[in-house]
């Protein structure tokens, strides 16, 4: 009964081992000012996965903010592309992060930085149904006072510890010409009270014009904890995560020594040990050559009269802050009563003016009103000019109305006597003209006697006519036809493949064979010699060349083509030195308005259907993007053009022979049998009788 206790207890304390959680952790969880260097807050997932979630979508550090009383975003990881969002931006601070991982340290952290963090994980479960978890931490915040106490009793218990002495080793370069410097601020550093700081110099005594010396990198390093600080020739300086400053740069002339200096606060009994500066030099024969110099940093705990002093600096710090404090309130008194003066006087402007505007609006109105009596006066004098001028000129034009009539009176008699003249004249003509007219009608109802016997006699013959006539046509159709077929369907070849110009004018390749024949190949790749990786026009237009036997036809003539009837798809593909194709019995490509949108269905062949999932999608290349895809281009993605979803089930516009998976040639039912590209591609189309 023991031993099962035993191995229950052993058991439940490995569950916490083997679970998988989120997790986010705070070092420290007390902070104070002056006094914490930096605040880390750790967001993680451990074992890379999270109980009742299958897919984890996004990572999101989040802080409390007391305005909103809400959960403000800090910064966001998207897990499928490990794409980092930082939403919120610090003065002193570093972020990095992983597969499953955000780490923000925050240097030199104030009381607003003591808050509630929050780290949530957003992903769906295994009915694809969006989840989210999260936990929260929180950092509390200390006054310096209480703080400084509670290191003043920790340093009295390490007073009693031993403190060594820091030693410099001088080296110098085994090259005369070239020398390192290597210096500290101190040789003995006190623990959390005094900065650390290293100097790493690099210099040239001596130029010689006979050899030159390329300083490549400097390094300031820690022989517990590595590199602390290094610059590379033309590249900024890198740095640990807790300095408050590391600088340097590399001169390419000997003339200015190059340096690199790193300085850091909060220095730690574990920051003793021996420190080196190295600098990597290339020298114009080829050699490579490292110099170094070494120092001994001693770091020892304060004694009770730094901790004082430090309080004392604080408190001094304190009454001169508590100074400024009781002067800005008399300033803001001042500047209360210099405002409420201010106040009192734009009151009284404010009477004067409103005084003034009213006046100002009565004498405006009267301005107004004079106005439109000067305007009605103006418009009474026009009205009268006007009508004066109308009257001008109708006693004008009377006048010349009553010359006109009297001149028309006098024509009128002349005409009177005219017409009276010609009335006599015309009935004399008109009884001719009765007497032909009975002449020509007798000779119109020969002729038609004449003409229905003609017509009896020439119906005959011109049925014969008609019947040559409709021959001769049909071979000319029918030669025309042989010349410029309307489609593939009237070609007939002894090759299997035929280059042929359609009655249209599109120069076309002929499937001759192929089920048949009659087949208008419109894509068509075999060696790879043309790259189809190409823009919008090259796709609207088409491009290749039926010689070298790769070629792609054009979406606006495939769109005209399909657009004339009903017309069936046919995919030869060929992998492995296997032949497969795949047929459609719907097939159309629809105008550029529609982004040559695709309507595809009725499979039926040994390929296996991987086109039907694209139906009723735009066409995409990657200068036009059409596809569902959020997280981008596909056709960009995937290197080709297509009918593109979110991506692809087929991919024969890809690249050719491309070893990066997806880029390929591919159609993706194949890809059970053989995990590489197509060697050949065929896509046709033929007009059904």
């Amino acid at each position: 009964m023991t031993n099962l206790l035993l191995r229950l207890v052993f058991f439940q304390s490995l569950l916490p081992l083997l679970s998988s959680e989120l997790v986010i952790d705070v070092q420290p969880d007390t902070i104070s000012a002056e006094i914490t260097a930096q605040l880390v807050i750790n967001c993680s997932i451990t074992n890379n996965q999270v109980q009742h979630m299958e897919v984890i979508r996004s990572l999101t550090l989040s802080r409390y903010n007391q305005i909103n009383r809400d959960f403000e975003d800090i910064t966001a990881l998207d897990l499928l592309t490990l794409n980092l969002k930082q939403l919120v931006k610090f003065k002193h601070s570093q972020i990095s992060f992983g597969n499953v991982f955000i780490s923000l340290t925050l240097l030199y952290p104030t009381q607003f930085d003591a808050n509630v963090y929050r780290c949530s994980v957003k992903g769906g479960d295994s009915n694809n149904k969006d989840t989210s978890l999260f936990s929260k931490k929180t950092v509390e915040y200390e006054t310096n006072s209480t703080a400084l106490v509670e290191e003043i009793r920790r340093y009295k218990k390490d007073e009693n510890k031993c403190l060594c002495s820091l030693t410099s080793n001088d080296s110098t370069s085994t090259n005369k010409r070239l020398r390192v410097n290597f210096s500290g601020n101190s040789e003995i550093i006190k623990e959390r009270v005094e900065p650390l700081t290293l100097n790493c110099t690099y210099q040239v005594l001596n130029q010689d014009q006979n050899e030159t010396s390329s300083l490549q990198s400097l390094y300031i390093l820690h022989e517990p904890n590595g590199v602390i600080a290094n610059i590379n020739k033309d590249q900024p300086v890198l740095q640990g995560s807790h300095f408050k400053e590391a600088q340097g740069n590399i001169f390419h002339s000997g003339l200015k020594d190059s340096y690199l200096h790193a300085t850091w606060s909060n220095v730690k009994l574990s920051d003793s040990g021996k420190y080196f500066c190295e600098a990597n030099v290339k020298h114009s024969d080829g050699r490579a050559e490292r110099l170094s110099e070494m120092l001994i940093i001693t770091v020892v705990s304060p004694t009770v009269d730094d901790l004082v002093k430090v309080v004392e600096k604080l408190l001094g710090q304190v009454d001169e802050d508590t100074k400024h404090i009781q002067e800005n309130k008399q300033n803001i008194k001042n500047i209360k009563e210099e405002l409420k003066t201010k106040e009192q006087n734009i009151l009284s402007n404010t009477a004067d003016l409103n005084s003034t505007q009213q006046t100002i609006r009565s004498m405006k109105e009267d301005i107004a009103i004079n106005q439109q009596n000067i305007s009605s006066l103006k418009e009474y004098v026009a009205a009268n000019l006007e009508s004066l001028q109308s009257i001008k000129k109708d006693l004008n034009i009377q006048q010349r109305n009553i010359i006109s009539v009297k001149e028309d009176i006098a024509i009128n008699q002349q005409n009177i006597s005219s017409i009276k003249t010609d009335v006599a004249v015309n009935e004399e003509n008109l009884i001719n003209l009765q007497k032909n007219f009975n002449i020509q009608q007798r000779n119109i109802t020969s002729i038609k006697e004449d003409f229905n016997t003609f017509y009896k006699n020439t119906s005959s013959f011109q049925e014969i006519i008609l019947a040559n006539l409709s021959a001769t046509l049909e071979k000319v159709k029918n030669e025309t036809e042989l010349l410029h077929p309307t489609s593939c369907r009237k070609v007939i070849y002894k090759e299997d493949r035929a280059i042929v110009t359609l009655v249209s004018g599109l120069k076309v390749m002929c499937d001759t064979k192929t089920d048949g024949g009659g087949w208008i190949i419109f894509q068509r790749r075999i060696n790879g010699k043309v790259d189809f990786y190409r823009g919008w026009k090259e796709y609207r237009d088409g491009f290749g060349d039926f010689n070298i036997g790769e070629f792609y036809l054009g979406n606006e003539n495939i769109f005209k083509l399909t657009s004339t009837g009903k017309y069936d798809l046919r995919i030869d593909l060929v992998l492995k030195n296997q032949a497969y194709y795949a047929q459609y019995s719907i097939f159309q490509i629809l105008s550029e308005k529609n982004n040559y949108k695709i309507n595809v269905g009725g499979y039926s062949g040994n390929a296996g259907d991987s086109l039907s999932n694209h139906n009723d999608m735009y066409f995409s290349t990657f200068d036009n993007d059409n596809d569902t895809y959020s997280g981008g281009n596909c056709a960009v993605k995937y290197h080709g053009a297509w009918w593109y979803k979110s991506c692809y089930e087929s991919n024969l516009n890809g690249k050719w022979g491309s070893s990066e998976r997806g880029k390929d040639v591919n159609w993706n039912t194949l890809l059970e049998t053989a995990r590489i590209g197509l060697s050949f591609t065929e896509m046709k189309i033929r007009e059904r009788e």
